[in-house]
């Protein structure tokens, strides 16, 4: 994970680098224009409008870079989190696949899964009992979760509920979808609270704590696959009865590798969004950051995006969890 975000990070540390030495010239350009002994004299002058023409072109210019400066930093930081959402959303999967909510989805079931159409390294398995190459073999199938079902939304609250630190606090005009927060409010709120009581003063921290969720929830998308290999019985129907010893056609290997991506929108600052989404002629042709920012609504977004495998370890457990707890 931490070489991912290391990797990750680079491009960001290596604009951050060169947006420091641009401010670096600019103060440096600025200071050789610039005395606090010209400006302590320019309240006595009386000779009418008395303006430094280099105060004017350079100043400017260092509020763009510092304004940059802070956007990449936030972008930077957005990459680390957005790494972490995917790998708190990876380890909720372990915790919550093995577990039992229903008959649906017991033990290491999901609600539907679907083969992966986009992977080209499918692998489907033989089921004709006539075929000589009939039974386990080499490879496997990828399958991916579709977003409904009360596992998904577990797996999914972690990877929002993590994102929600770097969303905004402050009414956005980004669409709404009518998505339901996966995270409560209520619960969010006390908790926040009880880590911060200075927090109890503030009117305003519930509004933003609830803003920050609605961001986060619409801001964030979660994907889930896992790869069940040929060795193993297929996941299809096998049209006998219940017995909790047979594979299902939704039922996850307890050694099943479960791979998690969480797509996040990044916020831009409005100043720094408009200018990254206007093209730049490039001697390449491209300008992949302009392609890169989309418009959201009445915001700008970067979307970042952060992929974590982990392998399952839920056996089929020996007691069920009580329902009480969900």
């Amino acid at each position: 994970m931490w070489r991912g975000v290391l990797l990750a990070c680079l491009p960001w540390g290596l604009l951050l680098f060169l947006a420091q030495a641009l401010l670096i010239a600019g103060v440096l350009l600025f200071r050789g224009h610039f005395s606090p002994s010209r400006v302590a004299l320019l309240w006595r002058d009386e000779r009418g409008s008395v303006q430094s023409l280099s105060f004017v072109l350079t100043l400017p210019f260092l509020v763009l870079v510092i304004l940059f400066i802070v956007q990449v930093a936030q972008l930077m930081v957005a990459t680390i989190v957005v790494h972490y959402g995917a790998f708190a959303a990876a380890r909720a999967a372990l915790v919550w696949i093995p577990a039992n909510v229903g008959a649906s989805e017991s033990e290491n079931r999901l609600g539907i899964v679907q083969i992966d159409p986009m992977r080209w390294d499918q692998d489907l398995p033989i089921l004709d009992s006539q075929d000589p190459l009939f039974g386990p073999s080499e490879g496997g199938v990828w399958y991916r979760v579709e977003p409904i079902g009360p596992k998904y939304q577990k797996i999914a609250s972690a990877a929002v509920l993590a994102c929600a630190s770097i969303s905004p606090s402050s009414q956005l005009p980004f669409p709404r979808s009518g998505r339901a927060s996966l995270i409560n409010t209520t619960v969010f709120d006390s908790a926040y609270r009880a880590l911060v009581p200075s927090a109890a003063a503030n009117p305003q921290v519930s509004q933003r704590l609830r803003n920050k969720l609605e961001y986060a929830s619409e801001a964030t998308d979660v994907e889930i696959y896992f790869f069940h290999p040929n060795s193993e019985p297929p996941l299809v129907s096998w049209d006998l009865p219940p017995d909790p010893n047979q594979f299902y056609s939704n039922e996850v290997g307890w050694q099943d590798p479960i791979v998690v991506t969480v797509r996040y929108k990044v916020a831009l600052m409005p100043t720094i969004g408009k200018i990254l989404a206007r093209p730049a002629a490039l001697v390449t042709g491209r300008d992949r950051v302009s392609s890169a920012v989309e418009p959201w609504g009445g915001i700008f977004v970067y979307p970042i995006s952060a992929t974590i495998m982990l392998g399952n370890e839920g056996d089929i457990p020996r007691y069920s969890y009580p329902e009480t707890i969900w």
